[in-house]
C-alpha cells in the first residue's frame, strides 16, 4: 500500500469533529479531553519567564539536559524504573508524536501490532501510516481480559502490543496481574511493548504501576507519557518517551526528522512542574473523583448507564435503554441540549454503537449545568 493510499484510508478525527460541532451550537464540550483544572502558577511562571530570558530557539533535539535528567528521577521514584538521561529519554511533541515515531521507527511492512479496543483514536492511524496492521482485542464491559483472546491474536508477523493504562475512554487501571500476563505473552513470543501511561497521576481506584518495571519488560518495552493532562497544558506539546538505547535510537531517528524538538520554553516550564509537592497530584485526584462521582450519580438518574472509571477522566455510558445509536444521539445532544459527547463506534474498529463517551475533566459549574440539561 502506497503512502497516499494510507492517508486516503484514515478517517477524520471524531473527537474534534464533536468539539467543533460543540463550537457551532454553543453547546458545552465534554467531548475532547483538555482538563480545566487550573495550571499551577508556578509552571505558568516558569514558561513566561523562559520566553522573558530568549529561550526561544531550537533546543537538543532530544530535549533540553536538565528536563531529561529530572524525568530520569521521576521515572526511578515514581515508576520504579531506570533510563539513561543520555541516550534512552527523549522529549517530544505531545506523547501523541511519541506514539507516532515509535510506531515509524520499530515496525516493518507487515508488522502486527495488538491493540485493545475501545482505544484512544490516535493509535490506529499510526500503525497504519507505519504499514503496520493493526489486530484487536476487546475490554470486556466489567474491565476485565479475555487472556484466551488475546493469546490468540498472536502470530509469527506480531511485533508489539500497544498498551494504555489509565485507559482512555474506558478508565481501567490495569492490574499487577494483568500485566504479569502480557509480560508471559511479551515474553514467551519475543513481542514488544508500548505504553501509554499519560494519565498515570490520574487514579481513584488501585495503583498505576507501568510495564517495564515488572520483571523481563524493561528491555522490550517503550514507556510513553507526558504533561498536557496532569498539569493541565494540553496545549504546550511537552510529552517524552523512555526506552532502551537499542530501541530509542529508531525513535529518535524519526523525532528528528519529524519535529526536530519539542517548544523550548515549555520544556523548562515542564522541569518546574516535575518539581511540584506530591499535595498537587492528590488536590488534583480529588477533584476528579468529585466530578467523575458527581457526573456518575446524574447519569444514572437518566436513562443512561454509566460505568464508574478508575483512573483518568472519561466515562463510558450504555445506550441500551435509548432508542438511538451513538451517532444519533451524539447529534441530537449537541444540536438539541447544547452537550457534546463522543460516539463510542469511534473507539472501536467495529462496534461501539450502543455506548458515549463523557469527560468530566471541565469546571463542575459546567458539567452541573450539562447533566441538568441532559436530564431535562
Amino acid at each position: 500500500m502506497s503512502g497516499s493510499e494510507r492517508v486516503e484510508g484514515l478517517t477524520e478525527s471524531v473527537i474534534r469533529e464533536m468539539t467543533r460541532k460543540a463550537i457551532k451550537n454553543d453547546a458545552i464540550n465534554l467531548s475532547q479531553g483538555y482538563p480545566e483544572y487550573p495550571t499551577a502558577e508556578k509552571v505558568r511562571k516558569a514558561a513566561v519567564e523562559a520566553i522573558n530570558e530568549d529561550e526561544n530557539q531550537y533546543s537538543i533535539t532530544w530535549g533540553k539536559q536538565e528536563l531529561r535528567e529530572k524525568l530520569s528521577e521521576k521515572l526511578k521514584n515514581f515508576n520504579n524504573i531506570e533510563y539513561d538521561p543520555e541516550m534512552e529519554i527523549t522529549i517530544t511533541c505531545g506523547a501523541s508524536e511519541s506514539i507516532m515515531s515509535t510506531m515509524l521507527g520499530l515496525i516493518d511492512s507487515g508488522d502486527e501490532v495488538i491493540i485493545f479496543q475501545p482505544f484512544y483514536e490516535n493509535y490506529v492511524p499510526s500503525v497504519r501510516m507505519a504499514s503496520g496492521k493493526p489486530v484487536f482485542t476487546t475490554i470486556q464491559n466489567d474491565m476485565s481480559l479475555d487472556h484466551e483472546e488475546i493469546k490468540n491474536t498472536v502470530n509469527e508477523n506480531t511485533k508489539m502490543i500497544l498498551l494504555n493504562t489509565p485507559h482512555n475512554p474506558t478508565g481501567k487501571v490495569f492490574s499487577k496481574e494483568e500485566l504479569e500476563f502480557i509480560r508471559d505473552l511479551c515474553v514467551d513470543n519475543d513481542i514488544l511493548a508500548v505504553t501509554d501511561e499519560m494519565y498515570e497521576h490520574i487514579v481513584f481506584e488501585g495503583e498505576h504501576i507501568s510495564l517495564a518495571s515488572i520483571d523481563d519488560m524493561w528491555e522490550r518495552t517503550v514507556t510513553i507519557s507526558g504533561f498536557s493532562k496532569a498539569y493541565s497544558v494540553t496545549g504546550w506539546r511537552v510529552g517524552y518517551s523512555a526506552a532502551p538505547k537499542d530501541l530509542m535510537n529508531p525513535i529518535r531517528k524519526v523525532h528528528d526528522y519529524t519535529t526536530v524538538c519539542s517548544p523550548t520554553p515549555f520544556q523548562k516550564a515542564a522541569v518546574q512542574a516535575l518539581s511540584l509537592p506530591t499535595d498537587y497530584y492528590q488536590d488534583m485526584v480529588d477533584y476528579y473523583r468529585k466530578a467523575r462521582d458527581f457526573v456518575y450519580d446524574k447519569l444514572s438518574e437518566c436513562d443512561l448507564e454509566p460505568s464508574l472509571p478508575n483512573g483518568a477522566y472519561y466515562m463510558m455510558a450504555s445506550l441500551d435503554n435509548i432508542d438511538m445509536d451513538d451517532i444519533e444521539y451524539t447529534d441530537y445532544l449537541v444540536k438539541e441540549k447544547g452537550v457534546a459527547v463522543v460516539p463510542g463506534s469511534s473507539f472501536f474498529e467495529h462496534g461501539g454503537e450502543d455506548m458515549v463517551r463523557f469527560c468530566f475533566s471541565q469546571k463542575m459549574e459546567d458539567l452541573s449545568e450539562a447533566m441538568d440539561r441532559i436530564l431535562k
